[in-house]
Formats: structure tokens, sequence, C-alpha cells
């Protein structure tokens, strides 16, 4: 095949050996244009990512932080938290935001803000924050069941959303890591240690090394890190720091710190929950108040065993006489 020359203009944009500089300058520029744009994109991702997810270490700070990042104004309701920066930016869960309450409050310092959240939650009162209540003192409903979402307001476009617990009972708690955790700890509240050791061990079973390869990671492929804060935590109220240390290990080493992880890599952003939790778990005191009812029971049954094996001798020294006069 012969090209014409007029074809040939084509490729050299003019005739005559400029045109073909004239066309590689344009075409230079272009790529310089394209090559900023994307640079621009990058640079504009990595700022985000800043917001969206926590890179180690995981100090009070970081953890405070970024949950203050999610406040929204709601005008005379006071102020709530958003659930994620990026997959939920729209949605105020009442469960998390009581749980973040505490949270602020109590480990932050960060009154003001939790003074807002608090005027949020007196607006929307509910009877039930989720079964992670217990993280804070609040007795949970047994037996577990399902769990609903229900919007009950949008404010300046935010969703206001309780959690509501279904009739359908869940009958294999026992494969969620979370659910053993929070049974562990009602047991605890209830002043019952062993029934809490037993439950943890149960606990044990779902850990593969990486994380907790219960129902959830089974569906999914993924291990999500408020569970392994939650162990944290649970261990921390029984006092076993051989536990605690094992679990905080892998805390600290999921980078960057996201609410799902595989390996050691964090997916996606970080959302409310499992930021708050991971706080509690790493910072607060509350888990104290579980070991101090736990010791005021033993207390109590020790107390009282003793009051009866006084009692006992008590009464045979004056029965024995008796018994030897016959």
């Amino acid at each position: 095949m012969v090209l014409e020359p007029g074809l040939i203009c084509v490729f050299k944009v003019a005739c005559g050996e400029r045109g073909v500089y004239a066309w590689l300058k344009h075409v230079s520029v272009l790529v310089l244009l394209i090559s900023l744009f994307f640079y621009s994109l990058t640079s504009l991702w990595l700022a985000m990512a800043g917001d969206v997810y926590i890179s180690q270490p995981l100090t009070k700070e970081k953890l405070c932080d970024f949950i203050a990042s999610l406040a929204v104004d709601l005008g005379d309701r006071g102020g709530c938290l958003v659930e994620s920066p990026l997959v939920e930016r729209d949605v105020c869960y009442t469960s998390s935001n009581h749980l973040a309450y505490y949270a602020l409050h109590y480990v932050c310092g960060y009154r003001e803000l939790a003074g807002l959240v608090y005027k949020f939650l007196e607006s929307y009162l509910t009877d039930f924050y989720d079964y992670h209540q217990v993280l804070v003192g609040k007795p949970i409903p047994q037996p577990f069941t399902g769990i609903e979402h229900v919007v009950v307001d949008v404010v300046n476009n935010v969703r206001i959303v309780h959690v509501k617990r279904t009739r359908n009972e869940i009958n294999d708690y026992y494969g969620y890591a979370n659910l053993i955790v929070y049974k562990a700890l009602l047991s605890l509240q209830q002043g019952d240690g062993e029934s809490a050791l037993r439950e943890l061990e149960k606990l044990e079973e779902l850990w593969d090394g990486i994380g907790f390869a219960d129902a959830y990671h089974q569906e999914t492929g993924k291990y999500e890190a408020y569970k392994v804060a939650l162990a944290v935590y649970a261990y921390r109220a029984l006092g076993l720091q051989g536990n605690v240390d094992k679990y905080i290990v892998k805390l600290t080493s999921i980078n960057p710190y996201t609410t799902l992880y595989t390996g050691n890599t964090g997916e996606g952003d970080l959302n409310l929950e499992t930021v708050t939790i991971t706080l509690l778990a790493l910072y607060s005191t509350l888990s104290n108040t579980f070991t101090h009812k736990l010791t005021l029971a033993l207390i109590i049954i020790i107390a009282t065993t003793l009051v009866a094996t006084v009692a006992t001798l008590i009464i045979a020294k004056h029965l024995l006489p008796r018994h030897c006069s016959q």
C-alpha cells in the first residue's frame, strides 16, 4: 500500500519538518497534563486517607481525635458522630454514640463534645444500645437475638438510627466472637468469674493466629478488628495479662488500622464502633469495674461461708456436752 502525500501529513500534523516537532511538542504537553492530573488525584486520595483510618501506633490522642473528626452539628438536638468517614458518613447510630460518649467524657476528656453527644442521646432516647452496652456497665438482655436498624429521624441530611432487637433468637451465639465476649462480661457483671472464663474458652477456639475466624469471617473472608479489641477488654477485666498482651500485639500490628483487615493489612475505612471499642480496650479503666464487682462477690461468698462456719462451730459446741452427758 502506498501512502499519498496528504496522508503522511496527518502523522506530521502539518507538512514539513517543523510540523513533526510541533506534533511532538503537543504530545509532550498532553502527557505532562495527564501526569499532573494523576499526581493531584493521588495526592488528594492520600490526604483523604489520613482521615479514613489511623496509622500505627494507636495512641490515645490519635483515637480520640479520630472520634472527634466524625462530629456533625444537629442544632438544638446537640451533635452526633457519624459512623464512618466514607461508607456511612451520613448515618448516626444512637448505639455507637452511646459508647462514644463514655470514651469522649471519661477517656479523652473532650467534655464539650461529650456534652453535645449526650444532648443528642437525650433527644433520641431508646432502651437498647446494642449488646456492646455491657462494656460501659449497662446490662444486656438475654437470650441474644438478631438486630435491625430503624431510622427515627433525618436532620441536615443525616439519618438518625436506632438499633432494635428482633424476635429471632440466636441459638449459636458461640459462633460469633463479639457475642461470646458480651456473654462473658455479663457473667462478670453478675459476679460469676468461672462462667466468664468458660465463655472465653469458646473465644479461644475461634482464634486462628490472625483473627477470630467466626461466622462473619467464614462468610466474608475478612477479620474484624473490634473483636480483637473486645478480647483485650475482656481479659483486662479478668486480670489475665498474658492474654491481654497476646491480643494487643495483634491489635497493634494491623496497619493501617481499619474496621476490616486481612493478615496485618487494614482494608477500607475505620468506623466509630471499632475506634471506640479499641480506645476503651487500650486506655479506659471501665474494665476494672467488672473486676471490682467480681472481688465484691468473692468477698460476700467468703464472708457468708465464714459466718456459716462459725455459727456451725458455736452450735456444735453447745450441743456436744449434752450428747456427752447422755
